[in-house]
């Protein structure tokens, strides 16, 4: 009896020491108990860097960990979160890439600020989209609800990431064509400024115009045998006589209150002729520098001072961004994908990877072995198992 107790128990310790062998979580007790006089080693260089590093690496760097439980975790579940972590990790790091740019112009207003603002934001999105990706993974009984709230959060994060990396390269590679974008748009106001000279808003324009528009109404509201006819209409237009008066060489007070109305929109639509003429003669100038941003540097200087750097950057970052979407967008709904050119591949590339890393996120949370290694009743089991071992011991 004595014996097949004795057979028991070294079954038992037996057991017990390959279980401790084959789990990583203590290797170093393994390593210890085949070396037990060894002193325990100094780190090394690299492992005190990566010890250094490890919390800043965390941020944008997925941990294979997350995407299981620790119930019970086999080596296959174990090789397969790895695989996990590195596409979501690689993922986000192709999207931080793309995001960077766009951020960095939208905080470029904050000067020295703006690029550690810049840093902070993309890598708390990288962080959170990290995040969303092992809540998506870890979805168990209980609380599938919680998880399937962060695959739509995951989903739609990526899918905007993916969108935001294609501008953010158009932004990054194309700065020459967006100052050309912005200069034409300049061009075009200046020519609506110049149209705007034919609407006459001079308010001495407008006051005679309504005095103009009042006395007519009241004139034709009068009997022509009116006394009051001929007084008023002298008052307009002067009188008989004065038909065809050049009221051009008259003082403005003394001229008749409609012929003042004319006077105005006359000179107004001769001052338009003359901007106009200026302007349509440089614009020829335009077509023969070939260039918008040169035309505007040369002929428009304190516009172009305003808008642009001495190189022809843009100096506003907003407007950088907004024309990089606005040219990113115009170019894909026009099928130009040839104009899109990088912009149009790292679209694709953090599309692809960033589909795939959801995929892998979402199915490995339908394995069974990562359930059961969240199972909370297979962990206590273990547990329980563990501690009749132990007191067998």
């Amino acid at each position: 009896m004595s014996n097949n107790q004795n057979h028991t128990q070294e079954l038992t310790v037996e057991a017990l020491v390959r279980w401790i062998e084959s789990n990583p979580e203590y290797a170093h007790l393994v390593k210890q108990a085949q070396n037990p006089d060894q002193p325990e080693a100094q780190p090394t260089l690299w492992k005190r860097v990566q010890n250094t590093t490890e919390p800043v690496v965390s941020l944008f760097w997925a941990d294979p960990c997350d995407f299981h439980g620790k119930a019970l975790v086999s080596e296959e579940l174990k090789a397969d979160s790895k695989k996990t972590a590195i596409m979501v990790s690689f993922s986000t790091i192709v999207n931080g890439f793309g995001n960077f740019p766009i951020l960095l112009y939208a905080f470029e207003s904050m000067g020295a600020w703006s690029l550690l603002l810049a840093m902070l934001v993309n890598v708390s999105i990288l962080k959170f989209t990290n995040e969303s990706a092992k809540a998506a993974s870890r979805g168990k009984r209980g609380t599938k609800s919680w998880s399937n709230w962060a695959i739509a959060s995951m989903l739609s994060l990526n899918l905007l990431q993916s969108i935001v990396a294609g501008v953010g390269t158009e932004l990054l590679l194309n700065q020459l064509g967006l100052s050309q974008r912005k200069a034409e748009e300049l061009i075009e106001l200046k020519t609506a400024q110049v149209e705007q000279l034919r609407e006459n808003k001079d308010p001495k324009y407008e006051d005679a115009l309504n005095q103009c528009q009042a006395g007519e109404q009241e004139l034709n509201q009068l009997e022509r045998s009116n006394p009051r006819w001929d007084s008023l209409y002298t008052r307009l237009y002067g009188t008989w006589a004065e038909q065809e008066q050049d009221w051009t060489q008259i003082a403005f007070e003394q001229v008749p209150v409609c012929r003042q109305v004319d006077r105005l929109r006359t000179e107004a639509y001769k001052h338009y002729e003359t901007a106009n003429e200026k302007w349509q003669a440089r614009l020829l100038l335009r077509h023969e520098l070939g260039s918008d941003l040169a035309f505007l540097k040369q002929e428009i200087p304190v516009m172009y001072d305003d808008h642009f750097q001495e190189d022809g950057e843009l100096k506003s970052g907003i407007d950088a961004a907004r024309l990089a979407i606005l040219t990113f967008l115009e170019k894909f709904s026009s099928g130009d994908l040839a104009g899109l050119g990088f912009s149009l591949f790292f679209l694709l590339l953090s599309l692809f990877m960033s589909g795939y890393a959801c995929f892998l996120s979402i199915a490995h949370r339908g394995r069974k072995d990562t359930q059961i290694s969240l199972n909370d009743a297979v962990r206590q089991q273990r547990d329980h198992r563990l501690e009749e071992l132990r007191q067998q011991l």
